[in-house]
């Protein structure tokens, strides 16, 4: 049976559950999963997310919680900045460009929700575009500006999209599923694992979505890669063959995009050293988050009323008996491995 989790055209999108104040948790379910191709991974991946933290998670026998940063995290804690970001950002000033920076990424959530559509259902109706755009800005708080700069922008991506998905005869086997790879310590959303026609072969392959149009960088290669490491370890039967990044280009009369083989990069040989480095830099970092509650009195002023220090198992436990998006409260929570023992997760409370 294939799964899918877009409804209302892709609008509904799952919402994490508050589990103290800032502080939210939701179960990553894919967006698409094509269960005669491939079997359900043995596990399921949450995600903690407040203002500047996002942690993967998953539970071990016995329902322990065991956290992971995420690829692009992981990379951005370990790599330096490119040489190209940083020229981006003197040239625009430090304000505007992380109003960019931030109005891009929105952008590039939108785009991936309509490709999202598009290869899921194989319709598009352009007619729409601007009514989804308008709920998006609604929904995200975005200016009037943002219309007026992407709505024709975001019919030319998709029709992109469109055109690449014919050429390669595109079927995908997953849309944003997220892993864990237990053994390396991390986690991440794929985009799109599937299946392409290439020069009359059928290959499996993760490819990746990018809003830029200035090309691909090095940390996109090794991106893709981890990817590609924890698809290989949660699907050895239907190993990744090769990995792609794709971005639309802008055009006039003919749909066209950029699309990048990454399978031969030689920057996966930084991989190992990054990894280690990831670790250390992982170890090293606190535990404990603050998290804000209650009330307090000018008059009788004491701060340690209201501030708790908390560990993220701890915040997770919080959450336990609050049910998550779509989780089914009487289906047991499958461990990382098949042969141990499931935990049942908690009744919710009414």
């Amino acid at each position: 049976m294939i799964k899918e989790r877009i409804k209302n055209d892709g609008a509904d999108k799952a919402q994490g559950v508050e589990v103290a104040p800032g502080f939210t948790i939701e179960e990553m379910k894919a967006v698409f999963f094509d269960e005669h191709a491939l079997r359900l991974p043995p596990y399921r991946v949450y995600r903690l997310d407040s203002e500047g933290y996002r942690y993967y998670y998953r539970f071990e026998e016995g329902g322990e919680a065991v956290f992971y940063p995420s690829v692009t995290t992981l990379l951005r804690n370990v790599m330096p900045t490119s040489p190209q970001l940083i020229d981006w950002m003197l040239d625009n000033g430090k304000e505007q460009a992380l109003e960019k920076r931030d109005l891009a990424a929105y952008y590039g959530t939108l785009m991936h929700m309509e490709f999202e559509k598009l290869i899921i259902s194989r319709k598009y109706n352009f007619d729409l575009v601007p009514l989804t755009m308008r709920r998006f800005m609604e929904e995200n708080h975005l200016p009037e500006g943002f219309f007026n700069d992407n709505v024709n922008k975001l019919r030319k991506d998709v029709l992109s999209f469109a055109q690449f998905i014919k050429d390669y005869n595109v079927r995908p086997l997953a849309i944003e599923i997220s892993l864990v790879h237990p053994d390396r310590r991390y986690a991440g959303c794929l985009d799109m694992p599937c299946v392409m026609t290439i020069k009359g072969k059928d290959v499996t392959a993760i490819v990746d979505f990018k809003s830029g149009r200035k090309g691909f960088w090095e940390e996109h290669e090794l991106q893709l890669h981890l990817y590609k490491e924890m698809w290989d370890y949660t699907f050895p039967d239907n190993p990744a063959e090769r990995v792609f990044n794709f971005s639309p280009k802008d055009w006039r009369k003919e749909p066209t995009y950029n699309l990048k083989d990454q399978t031969g990069s030689k920057a996966v040989e930084k991989l190992p050293a990054l990894l280690a480095l990831a670790r250390i830099e992982d170890e090293s970092r606190p535990d404990g988050l603050s998290v804000i509650r209650g009330e307090i009195d000018l008059d009788n002023f004491d701060t340690s009323k209201v501030i708790t220090e908390m560990t993220l198992a701890e915040l997770v436990k919080m959450g336990e008996n609050k049910p998550l998006d779509g989780a089914d409260e009487d289906e047991p929570i499958k461990p990382l491995f098949a042969d141990e023992t499931p935990v049942k997760s908690k009744k919710t409370s009414k």
